[in-house]
């Protein structure tokens, strides 16, 4: 199986005044889905919230800035 590991662009799932959440599709990115995983991001704006959600799925985070 030939990876095609250039960049790819996220999609936008959600936007408002406190920031935005973006996603990988595996139907765009084969790997994920040979690898069994997904990836996001969320870019919060100064001063915004993310409020703690419930996944029943481990992940792993880590802040950029």
């Amino acid at each position: 199986m030939e990876i095609d590991l250039s960049p790819k662009q996220s999609q936008k799932v959600y936007g408002g005044d406190g920031g935005s959440y973006y996603t990988w599709s595996s139907s765009d990115l084969p790997m994920l889905a040979e690898a069994k995983v997904g990836g996001a991001k969320l870019l919060l704006q100064p001063h915004g919230l993310a409020l703690p959600s419930y996944s029943d799925s481990a992940k792993v985070a880590y802040v950029l800035h």
